[in-house]
Parts: C-alpha cells; structure tokens; sequence
C-alpha cells in the first residue's frame, strides 16, 4: 500500500511496529466484494457515515496538561477522588476517551445520548447534530462522495448517520463498547436500516463509512476504515471492505496543541488514501484523492 510505505519510518524501526501493526488487525467479518455486473449498474449512491468512537491517546494527555499527575500515583488516596474516566472534548471539538482531573477546563462531552426506544435498534440521526464536535467518519465521507462523483456515477452525501446502538449507559470511556457496536455493524450482512422508510434519496446502493482502529500511541496514529455497500432495496449488503495504516509523526502533545489542526490533517490525509483503498478494492471507479496542505 503506497500510503502506508510514505509515512512508515525507515526499516530499522519498521520491525518495532510490526507487532503493533498484527494487534490493530482485528478480527472482523469476511470481505464481500461485489460482481462486476453489480457494480455496473451502480449510476447513484447514497453516502452515510457511521458514528465514531472516541479518540484512543496512550500516554494519557493529562500527564503533559497536568505534570503534577505523576505524582499523584504515589499517594495514598484513591484515583478516583481527583480524577475522572470519561469521554471529553478537546479545543478543537476532538472527543477523547481520557482522564480529567477535578480541576480540568476541558468539558466533558455529551455523546448524543441514545433515546430509550432506540437502544436495541440501529438507526439514523441527523449530521447536523454532530456540528458541535469534530467528526471524522463526516471528513471521509466527504472524501468518499469527491472521489466518487465522475461521469458513471452520482454520489450524495446524506445529511443522516448511522447512530450505533450503545445504550445510554454504555456511552462511556470504555472502548469496548464502542468496539463491540462497530463490529456487531460491520458483521451484519442485512442492513439494520431500511433506507427506503427514511423518505432519503433515491438512489441505487448505499455506502456506509466507518471507523474501527482510532488512536494515538506515542509518534504512532493509527487509523482503520470501514466501507459497506447496500442493495437499499433489498437491505442486503453486497460490498464490505476494510483498510488500515499508521503514521510515525508527533507527540500526541503536539498533534493535538492549536485545536488539533494537525491531528485533523493528518487523520484526514490518512483516511483518504484508506477510502481509495477500499472503494478500489470493491470495484468502484474513483479518482485520486487530493493532497493537502500541511497546517
């Protein structure tokens, strides 16, 4: 992958990663790749992104907020009387998984809580209640419907996501729910969304754009993307692809110092050579993603 040969540091550190790189593979549902006769009669698709999890940062950013937390490991009193596990949002709107101390100005998130009758059931929300938080499945699914539109086929950015369903209270900092919805979405081989009853734009497949891998560990940002393709007619998922890289950068510190523009490029940057990757992968014409411009 020619991305991810760009951004790999040279092979003396190459080796170091390679662990790392088998443990973010996961184990999620077989790849479904649709027939080229399928494929040809796709003139119009529908876009929709799938709700994120939380950012995953390893040293937690309190150590470099709040230097004196080291500290604070070595006395006696519990963790939990001066720190706090929760899902917050950065300056630059970026929702982290990660600790705060009582005294921190960093607000803690409201995760679009799920509404009681739609705890057991997928469904759609609106993007425009997203607006108040930076989203990154919304960024590639942006990219997917620019490198899709062309003289075959028309794409179409939804103006609804895919709302995973994490009841309320698992609407947390503990990643393995979000993991565990991901993936119960990603294994599904029938919609749970009747796209049809949504009063949503006709159009002749729907492609779903999420993420699983979503973390910062150390210099290393880690990123995996997942693309499924429906029939909406018959809710049958006929396309299913994943694709995952990882660049050697900055600090966590410094990615995500001045709102966050550079973790924002960078996720960006990554994430449109991984939606390349898999709408090649899956038979469907694209064009080049676009270089951008170092913030």
């Amino acid at each position: 992958m020619f991305y991810l040969q760009r951004i790999l540091p040279p092979m003396k550190s190459y080796c170091v990663l390679l662990p790392l790189l088998f443990i973010l593979s996961g184990c999620l549902a077989t790849p479904i790749k649709p027939s080229s006769h399928r494929m040809d009669e796709i003139r119009t698709m529908l876009v929709v992104p799938v709700e994120p999890p939380p950012l995953e940062v390893t040293p937690d950013p309190i150590e470099s907020r709040f230097p004196v937390y080291n500290q604070f490991q070595y006395q006696s009193m519990p963790s939990s009387v001066y720190l706090e596990k929760t899902v917050y949002k950065n300056p630059g709107g970026v929702l982290i998984a990660g600790l705060l101390s009582k005294d921190d100005i960093m607000p803690i998130a409201n995760i679009h809580q799920t509404p009681s009758s739609m705890e057991k059931i997928a469904g759609l929300e609106p993007t425009a209640s997203l607006s108040e938080s930076w989203t990154p499945t919304f960024t590639l699914a942006q990219e997917a419907v620019s490198q899709l539109n062309g003289d075959r086929i028309k794409a179409i950015l939804s103006k609804h996501y895919y709302h995973l369903p994490i009841a309320s209270g698992d609407r947390n900092a503990n990643l393995d729910n979000w993991r565990s919805a991901i993936e119960q979405w990603y294994d599904l081989n029938i919609s749970s969304v009747d796209y049809r009853r949504h009063g949503l734009e006709q159009v002749d497949a729907v492609l779903e754009v999420g993420i699983q891998t979503y973390r910062i560990f150390n210099a290393q940002t880690s990123l995996q993307v997942l693309i499924k393709l429906i029939d909406p007619n018959t809710r049958q998922v006929i396309g299913r692809i994943s694709a995952k890289t990882l660049s050697v950068e900055d600090s966590p510190e410094s990615l995500l110092n001045n709102e966050a523009e550079r973790f924002k490029w960078l996720v960006a940057d990554m994430g449109a050579h991984l939606v390349s990757e898999g709408l090649s992968d899956l038979g469907l014409p694209v064009k080049a993603p676009v270089d951008r411009l170092t913030p």
